[in-house]
């Protein structure tokens, strides 16, 4: 019998930083955004890529606490807006004033994320325009180091992954790394509560059905 692919959405844990976001090709990006959170140098960076690569932890990481477009206040500094590309009329007037607030305000800094290039002129052009006022980085996704990456998380916390489970998981799950990284953490609790150390077929079988996967 064969499976469709599984659609997960699963809550992102632990805390995303800098220094658990794998970095595979995007290193360039990551030394900026380190360099942000460091000096407030650049103030805005915008990071575009498909889903899954990891956007959103990078924005969490850099300050991401709403899931709309704050307003700028003065006792804060550190900003983030996800998904620019979804924002409605009123959210990009909102990016507007937050983007023209920043680059007055000195050490304020601002990360955005979408799925597209400022290139592909894929919001109004004010917005647009302002989207390369700072740094922009392409986030690529690991591709060959994504399961190098999983079998490192794997070991990290104590848990082997069966090469059947991991061919499962390759045919049968999204491939990207979030999702990825974030069933291994929930995995490893339903472990850790059953006293095992090995992800088998059995066990994702189990876990995604008890989650209401249909297989």
């Amino acid at each position: 019998m064969r499976f469709e692919q599984l659609p997960l959405d699963i809550v992102m844990e632990p805390a995303a930083t800098l220094d658990n976001f794998i970095v595979g090709a995007n290193g360039g990006a990551l030394t900026c955004l380190r360099q942000m959170q460091e000096k407030g140098e650049p103030q805005l960076i915008y990071l575009w890529g498909e889903s899954g690569v990891g956007k959103t932890h990078l924005a969490v990481a850099m300050g991401l606490k709403e899931n709309d477009v704050p307003a700028f206040s003065a006792d804060r500094l550190r900003y983030a807006v996800d998904d620019v590309d979804t924002l409605t009329e009123e959210g990009l007037d909102r990016l507007f004033a937050l983007i023209n607030e920043v680059r007055v305000h000195p050490g304020a800094t601002l990360v955005m994320t979408g799925k597209k290039s400022p290139a592909e002129k894929f919001v109004r052009p004010d917005i647009c325009t302002r989207l390369t006022w700072g740094a922009v980085f392409h986030i690529k996704p690991l591709e060959g180091d994504m399961w190098k990456a999983i079998a490192a998380q794997a070991k990290e916390r104590g848990i082997e992954v069966t090469a059947e489970a991991e061919n499962w998981m390759k045919n049968y799950l999204p491939r990207d790394i979030k999702t990825l990284s974030q069933l291994l953490n929930e995995m490893d609790r339903e472990l850790l509560a059953k006293k095992k150390a090995t992800v088998t077929i059995p066990a994702l079988k189990a876990w995604l059905t008890k989650h209401g996967e249909n297989l």
